[in-house]
């Protein structure tokens, strides 16, 4: 980092605030957003109607591919997570922490489609809740699904159809929390094998009483942050 900034001229690039700042912002999003996706991703897993079965069909998947592997998590085998991934990226959508996507500094005087000028040097970014509620691209918006983007995979394997690949990693004009395009987070690839992970490791070794309501997110401004009060009831798995 103190070699790319050095590369650049602006005293702002250089300065030991510059400096400290990007280290501060960089350790906020591989530790600080890890562990809210996680944490949401608990929440709303463990929160689906019992109708769903949503914990034991994500509990076989693991069990499944764990096996298949020798009891070794390789990247090959948490790739075949396609379940769990799908309840992740839903969980980040419905629940993410918000505000505004893909902010953006003008370089020059910006003209939007509604005629509304953006002056330069100053930021502007997409609204996370306005896309990722948006009933043009989700059935039923409001409502977990956490196989929402694995059924049409599993679908499109079953018929030999091409199918369009939103696993975790894919950014996309109305899934913003990697962000998208040039800047979209270039560590969202061993952050989702990370959060994967845990959640394999959870589901395989404990239980976790499911929530009979899902505990909200308290907001501020026009954020979202895990509930700090939130209480869990968890125990070690007793395997036959």
């Amino acid at each position: 980092m103190v070699r790319e900034s050095f590369k650049r001229t602006g005293e702002h690039e250089t300065s030991v605030f510059g400096l400290s700042y990007r280290i501060v912002l960089l350790n906020f999003a591989a530790i600080t957003m890890t562990t809210i996706t996680v944490t949401n991703a608990i929440l709303d897993i463990w929160s689906s109607p019992p109708s769903q079965n949503v914990v034991a069909i994500l509990r076989g998947e693991a069990e499944r591919v764990y096996a298949e592997h020798k009891g070794e998590w390789t990247k090959a085998a948490i790739a075949k997570l396609v379940r769990l991934d799908s309840a992740i990226r839903e969980s980040a959508r419905i629940s993410s922490i918000g505000g505004a996507g893909m902010a953006r500094r003008t370089k020059r005087d910006v003209t939007l489609p509604n005629g509304l000028v953006v002056p330069k040097d100053n930021c502007i970014g997409v609204s996370m809740h306005g896309l990722h509620f948006d009933p043009e691209y989700y059935a039923a918006p409001h409502e977990y699904d956490a196989f929402r983007f694995s059924r049409p995979r599993e679908e499109a394997l079953l018929s030999e159809k091409p199918h369009v690949n939103e696993d975790l990693v894919t950014t996309s004009v109305h899934w913003l929390p990697f962000g998208h395009g040039l800047h979209a987070c270039s560590g969202r690839f061993f952050a989702a094998n990370s959060v994967k992970l845990m959640l394999a490791h959870l589901l395989i070794n404990y239980e976790i009483k499911p929530f009979d309501v899902r505990p909200v997110n308290p907001s501020f401004s026009d954020m979202q942050v895990v509930p700090r009060h939130a209480e869990i009831v968890i125990r070690r798995r007793v395997k036959a």
